[in-house]
């Protein structure tokens, strides 16, 4: 029988495995969200819509995930009211602080909406956590915000897991009218987007929250117990105030940088002997790699290809060589012992790891590459390479760092997952790439932070002639990307025509899939009719003759109209048929024939892909899927009927009673099975195919 594995099936391991984590970890991204300092930097939410889609599914169960969300809400909201509280407390720290654009907003929401703002701000964003941390310090009762509080951590669960909820259904119903390209460019865009507001987020926040967390270590080290014990140990003391100096580099800045350093490297540690030690990675890279392997087109792997060249080394080396002389040009000498420091470093710790673990390839990768498959070389350099080089054009004034660290994301984002869509390496190598390829350049902008004041050298030349020096590596390296071998080698279009002496054969050697699957890959009905003819028109004529009309496309406009036409129960000979898909591409064409009552909500209806094959001696091969729709599901969806093989009956009986054909010939397909839809509902079938060969086809 057919599996029934949808999306999150395919993309993680068994949500029994991860057990009461799953509710726990849905809770701490609400937690995170309405506490202030995260808040204003992670949409929790968005995870907690997620875990909405998860209930629907029916893998989480309703009144738990509440109960979970509304705490870790609630728990995140207390938070950030104490640590207001304590800062109302301390006056001169309260009016010296900077504060982001967002926290002026949540003040003035306050003050105009009162205790109501602790409810309704939770559904505004980032300003989540700052409503009770601005509540706190215009002096709100804690017994009045511990029950607003309450109020509104139980509503937000409330409200976004029923959103995702909702979502859930509505994909479920409307999902498979996206094309697999299509759906692949939403999720990308949407990871991109979430990526995006996250570092701007966090630039615009940073100030705020560097201050209030250096207010909070100067109270704890004033308290008296702190300052006695500081007393008794100057050493500790003297070391401890030059690493937290804010006007020397070698103080906070250099400390920032080293703690940052020292998380990315427990993460890239941790993520590392996940790999070694847990088969449910390697699971879920496996079942990435087969999902993206049906998501494949020659033309999206061409610009997948021509992505991934931004990441090659002839590419990579012509802008580093390009940029190294323009920053020796100018005197930045510091910027360019960092940038050496990125690249060189990056370069010989990828060689290293991949010589340790020695990962083989996926077994889909497009392209033929011999070296190891962990790290992801790729996304390392384009991590330590572009990401330095941001920070490079930012120091010397170019750019602003916002728009600077959204264009190394964007470009080490589309790196990445370039290399994911080819299959050149799992999603766990990607990841980990990344976190090597932020080690390096943590450790290189330390380093040049470090040497600015002592390499300080005159310019060589004016700026114009760093700049044609930038410009030619610029140059050199668009002309790599260009006239990239890898891209320009893969074959867009149509695949060779195969010719076939027996149809069954190609379904019985596997040249041909036996079944049709879903947008995500999953198996769904079985071909149950094989059509020789001329071309595409004489299938339409064909079909026309017998009474079948051809479907409008699935778009906006049909689909309304056929919703609306079958929720009052009139007829629609044109009405669009949910697409499926094929070898990985939806169907070429979709017929429908009302039955007796001549009504939208029932009719006979059946899809066919155009193939690679033409049946000796002449005429082109469709496959097809027919079935019957005998009413609506919900008002949404038509259900079908169970019975497969009285369709494939049907559709033969009206095409030779209308056109005469050389040849009709039934075969076994498949052994008799039962399975379901895509929206659940039964099927059941003998597992034969007939095959038809109409008489324009015929030599």
């Amino acid at each position: 029988m057919p599996s029934t594995q949808t999306l999150f099936d395919l993309l993680l391991p068994s949500l029994e495995s991860i057990g009461l984590w799953s509710y726990w970890l849905i809770g701490l991204a609400a937690l995170l969200e309405a506490f202030f300092l995260t808040g204003i930097v992670l949409p929790g939410s968005v995870v907690v819509i997620l875990g909405g889609a998860l209930v629907q599914r029916g893998d989480l169960d309703f009144g738990d995930l509440i109960w979970f969300v509304a705490a870790g809400s609630w728990i995140g909201a207390e938070f950030s009211f104490i640590l207001g509280d304590l800062q109302g407390k301390r006056r001169a720290a309260r009016q010296d602080m900077p504060k982001p654009e967002a926290f002026g907003f949540a003040a003035r929401f306050f003050r105009r909406q009162g205790g109501m703002a602790i409810v309704l701000g939770r559904f505004i964003g980032p300003i989540s956590g700052l409503v009770p941390f601005a509540a706190a310090l215009a002096g709100l009762r804690p017994r009045s915000f511990l029950i607003w509080n309450a109020v509104g951590a139980l509503l937000y669960a409330l409200v976004y897991i029923s959103v995702g909820f909702g979502l859930g259904e509505v994909l479920n119903r409307l999902g498979p009218l996206m094309t697999r390209i299509g759906f692949a460019l939403a999720v990308a865009a949407l990871v991109l987007g979430l990526v995006w507001y996250v570092i701007s987020q966090a630039l615009r926040s940073l100030p705020f929250v560097l201050a209030l967390l250096w207010q909070e270590l100067r109270a704890f080290l004033h308290r008296p117990a702190v300052a006695t014990w500081l007393s008794r140990h100057p050493r500790v003391t003297t070391f401890a105030v030059a690493r937290l100096d804010p006007t020397e580099v070698s103080g906070r800045t250099l400390t920032l940088l080293v703690l940052a350093m020292s998380y990315v490297l427990w993460v890239y540690l941790a993520s590392a002997l996940d790999l070694i030690m847990s088969d449910q990675i390697v699971q879920a890279d496996t079942r990435l790699a087969a999902l993206i392997h049906a998501f494949q087109t020659p033309g999206a792997i061409r610009v997948a290809a021509y992505m991934t060249a931004l990441g090659d080394s002839r590419t990579v080396g012509l802008l580093f060589a390009g940029t190294l002389v323009a920053l020796g040009l100018r005197g930045r000498l510091a910027l360019g012992v960092g940038l050496l420091v990125a690249v060189a470093g990056d370069l010989v710790t990828v060689s290293l790891l991949k010589l340790a673990f020695a990962r083989p390839r996926p077994e889909f990768a497009y392209f033929l590459e011999t070296s190891g498959s962990f790290p992801s070389g790729h996304a390392a350099i384009s991590v330590a390479f572009y990401g330095f080089a941001a920070y490079a054009v930012w120091r010397v004034g170019l750019l602003r760092p916002l728009p600077a660290a959204l264009a190394a994301t964007t470009i080490a984002f589309a790196i990445g997952m370039s290399r994911i869509y080819l299959i050149e390496h799992y999603l766990s190598d990607v990841l980990n790439g990344y976190l090597v390829g932020i080690m390096w350049l943590l450790i290189a902008i330390s380093v040049s932070e470090l040497l600015t004041h002592r390499l300080t050298r005159p310019a060589l030349l004016p700026r114009w002639g760093a700049a044609t020096v930038l410009a030619l590596g610029l140059v050199g390296a668009s002309w790599t990307v260009v006239t990239y071998d890898k891209a320009r080698a893969v074959v867009v279009g149509p695949l060779p025509v195969e010719t076939v002496t027996g149809i069954p054969a190609i379904f019985a050697d596997k040249r041909a899939a036996v079944f049709t699957e879903t947008l995500f890959g999953t198996p769904q009905e079985p071909i149950n009719v094989v059509i020789v003819a001329k071309d595409a028109d004489a299938l339409r004529d064909a079909l026309a003759l017998a009474g079948w009309e051809a479907a409008s496309a699935p778009a906006f406009g049909t689909l309304l109209q056929a919703a609306l036409l079958a929720w009052t129960n009139q007829p629609d000979p044109t009405a669009p048929v949910t697409p499926y898909f094929w070898e990985g591409n939806p169907n070429d064409l979709a017929f429908q024939h009302p039955d007796q009552t001549d009504t939208a909500r029932r009719r006979h209806h059946v899809r066919f892909w155009s193939t690679r094959f033409v049946a000796a001696p002449g005429g082109q091969v469709f496959v097809g899927s027919a079935s019957f729709d005998d009413g609506l599901k919900w008002g949404l969806t038509h259900h079908i009927s169970p019975d497969l093989d009285a369709e494939r009956t049907r559709i033969a009986r009206d095409i030779l009673a209308a056109l005469p054909a050389t040849g009709s010939v039934e075969f076994q397909i498949t052994a008799a099975l039962k399975g379901q839809d895509l929206y659940g509902d039964p099927w059941f079938t003998a597992g034969k195919a007939v095959v038809l060969t109409l008489e324009t086809a015929a030599p």
